[in-house]
């Protein structure tokens, strides 16, 4: 599986826990491919990373809203913060590429607009 298939799945588990606070192996059952052991790994990681630290991310994410808070936006928008500030903070990738990726979600599932602030805050990370 491509990695913004990933990521995307990620964005989904990230918004289900968010929104319906269900347990988290649930949402990874309802979500992920057993058979593909090479998108698990990363899906799972980035996800309770994401979630873990999230009163961290939240926190920064928080610094760069201007007249707007974290807790005011969309689950969806909040999710895909919260999954880009994981990646950001990992390192693993050029942080231009995590920016560009979470940019292309934001515009396939969110307002029209939304591209604007989620490419705005994620620069400053």
């Amino acid at each position: 599986m491509k990695r913004r298939k990933q990521r995307e799945i990620i964005m989904t588990c990230i918004y289900q826990y968010l929104l319906l606070n269900t347990d988290i192996d649930t949402i990874f059952e309802d979500n992920l491919d057993l058979n593909d052991k090479d998108s698990i790994s990363f899906i799972v990681s980035t996800t309770i990373n994401a979630l873990n630290n999230a009163e961290e991310y939240t926190e920064q994410i928080n610094h760069h809203l201007k007249d707007w808070t974290f807790d005011r936006l969309g689950y969806v928008e909040r999710a895909i913060l919260l999954m880009a500030a994981s990646e950001i903070h990992e390192g693993e990738l050029d942080k231009a590429i995590i920016v560009n990726e979470a940019v292309e979600l934001t515009k396939h599932y969110c307002d029209e607009e939304a591209y604007k602030l989620i490419n705005g805050v994620l620069d400053q990370l």
